[in-house]
């Protein structure tokens, strides 16, 4: 073992028996023993070993993969976490994420019969679906995962509607990161089974397809329907099931003229969901598969808040409820001290200066805390559901705190994308 990882050791070891500032003052003095090494190293590198490491070490601040990566957040995820030829998913994960984001999408559904498939790598997509009664009758979801680079020539494609004349579709909008489209599974021909979808490309790596029908794929028989939704009910409490009489078998099916009961609005909810339930690293996280109609943790946002902090910096405290969650953090590098919290909020004085292309209202801003030289960054974001995520970090140990730092440890950037990311759409 080396000299500076002894050290190491024992300054943790002895860290460990102080209070949470005490622990930070021996950080700090680590990471700063840490430096100091480095030099020495470099120092005594010879001309050619030091060019090669200079070389290396630009080509990875400029490739973006070394700190200031966030886990779990697109627009702050480094390219080293995304390996795009990695898909890992099974059965039951991509059920449970399709029933998720039914419920969570506000769908009222009776007797949900589902169907699944996995997958086990990039060559084939993983597949759900969701057959359930509407009050109108027996409807259907679909979904579909697959695996991709997102740059990858040709996949725009599949989100830009095409040109209106000899277009298959009734209706067709795009946005900057989806498609919507409404028609018949038969182009043209009026009075057919209905179809509408949304095709999603996400920046982590993947194309999901999330389509509706007025009809199921098969119309089960009075006595599966009953213990199929029996079963369901006893598997996953809590989701709302909506009771409906069964219709006398000499009853003429209900007319495929009727609209599906989703709307593209939920349709793209629901794809969003489905982004936020998996990882750069392809494969599903823990809060989009969780058992449907599972009561959530006492302290859920806290979880989300944490898989989206930049990667390096280090947590030395946590705590929360189930609205809010906080993490007092340390930059290694920096020795600052930074308090981060998120809340779920709902009636705030509302600052929003930007809109993004989904409708999310977005606002940042910077102010002086309570104490002398204590900055406040914080970052809201509003979704068209009425999701009010609040974000703020302080360069203090606590908001009441004095200073810790000449600035917090996060940019103001940085939690504008923790605050827009769609991970807390998963938090319960």
């Amino acid at each position: 073992m080396r000299f500076e990882d002894e050290v190491g050791r024992a300054l943790r070891l002895t860290a460990g028996a102080y209070s949470t500032e005490q622990r930070l003052l021996a950080e700090r003095a680590l990471a700063r023993g840490r430096r100091r090494v480095a030099r020495r190293r470099i120092a005594v590198a010879g001309g050619s070993a030091m060019a090669a490491a200079l070389v290396a070490v630009a080509g990875v601040q400029v490739g973006g993969s070394g700190d200031g990566g966030g886990r779990g957040n697109p627009a702050a995820t480094s390219g080293s976490d995304h390996d795009y030829r990695r898909f890992s998913v099974t059965r039951e994960e991509i059920q449970n994420i399709l029933s998720n984001g039914m419920g969570r999408a506000g769908v009222a559904t009776a007797y949900p019969e589902l169907k699944a498939a996995g997958s086990s790598g990039p060559d084939r997509p993983a597949t759900a679906s969701f057959d359930f009664g509407d009050g109108w009758g027996r409807a259907r979801v679909t979904l579909s995962v697959r695996r991709v680079d997102p740059a990858q020539p040709g996949l725009k494609k599949l989100i830009t509607c095409p040109p209106r004349a000899g277009s298959p579709y009734e209706e067709c909008t795009t946005q900057s990161d989806n498609r919507a489209v409404k028609g018949y599974t038969e182009a043209g021909k009026a009075g057919g089974i209905k179809k509408w979808a949304v095709t999603m490309l996400s920046p982590q790596g993947y194309v999901i397809d999330v389509a509706t029908y007025n009809i199921p794929s098969a119309s089960p028989s009075p006595s599966s329907s009953s213990s199929s939704s029996s079963s369901w009910e006893t598997a996953h409490p809590g989701v709302r099931v909506t009771p409906r009489a069964t219709a006398p078998s000499h009853e003429p099916a209900p007319p495929l003229s009727r609209n599906p009961r989703m709307n593209p609005g939920k349709l793209r909810y629901l794809a969003m969901f489905v982004d936020a339930s998996f990882t750069g690293a392809g494969e599903p996280n823990s809060f989009g598969t969780v058992t449907p109609g599972s009561r959530p943790e006492p302290g859920d946002i806290l979880p989300v808040l944490k898989s989206l902090l930049p990667k390096r910096l280090h947590i030395y405290s946590e705590g929360g409820t189930g609205a809010d969650g906080h993490v007092v953090v340390v930059d290694p590098d920096k020795g600052y001290t930074t308090y981060i919290q998120a809340v779920r909020t709902a009636g705030d004085k509302e600052f929003w200066s930007q809109t993004l292309p989904d409708g999310t209202k977005v606002g940042t801003r910077r102010t002086a805390g309570e104490q002398p030289g204590v900055i406040e960054l914080r970052a809201d974001a509003l979704r068209v559901n009425g999701l009010w995520m609040s974000l703020t970090a302080y360069n203090a140990p606590s908001p009441t705190s004095k200073k810790r730092g000449a600035e917090p440890a996060i940019t103001l950037d940085e939690l504008k994308a923790m605050a827009v990311s769609r991970a807390w759409l998963l938090a319960r």
